[in-house]
């Protein structure tokens, strides 16, 4: 099987995580090997977490916002790191 870029590889997993079918038919699909897409289905979920940028509008207050699939969240100013960090992981198990 010829080498994956990066690239395709993200399509592969997005395709995957969103098809609704075993791995082992999207691997087959993609003509790549089970394992190889097992492994990059555990690096895209284990290494790449949400991007979180701080937003401020206006006067009102700062909020960091995140958005996983539809879902969108916004944390005040202040807000627990410990209590982002475990709503992000939750949503990430059910959203993404």
């Amino acid at each position: 099987m010829a080498r994956q870029s990066s690239e395709r590889w993200a399509e592969i997993v997005a395709d995957a995580e969103a098809s609704g079918v075993s791995h082992a038919q999207v691997a087959a699909k993609h003509r790549v090997s089970l394992p190889a897409l097992k492994y990059h289905l555990y690096r895209a979920r284990k290494g790449n977490g949400p991007r979180l940028l701080p937003v401020r509008v206006g006067a009102e207050p700062m909020l960091l916002q995140a958005q996983c699939g539809p879902v969108r969240v916004a944390f005040p100013e202040g807000c627990s790191p410990t209590y982002v960090a475990a709503v992000l992981a939750a949503l990430a198990k059910i959203a993404c």
